[in-house]
């Protein structure tokens, strides 16, 4: 009887607008620290040592992703349906 929810489009739309929600209120930005010496001067004479932050991407539930993964522990055959409708790339 409940069968035409677990397949429909807006089950996909709340459940992929609750991901979301919690991904990007909680996720937390990482980042690598890189120093290294820049030449600097007419000839190159000066040294000056410069430190950057390269982004490495997001901790959320201790994994690490490089963006929103979308929405996860999803079964193989509520996966295709919502292919077919285009609802997932």
């Amino acid at each position: 009887m409940f069968n035409w929810w677990k397949y429909s489009t807006l089950r996909f739309y709340v459940l992929n607008t609750m991901w979301n929600y919690k991904f990007w209120l909680n996720a937390k930005k990482v980042y690598d620290v890189i120093s290294f010496n820049k030449k600097s001067g007419r000839l190159g004479e000066i040294q000056v040592p410069v430190v950057k932050k390269r982004f490495k991407g997001y901790i959320f539930k201790g994994r690490l992703y490089l963006d929103n993964p979308g929405i996860p522990d999803i079964k193989r055959d509520v996966w295709e349906v919502w292919k077919k409708k285009g609802l997932i790339k």
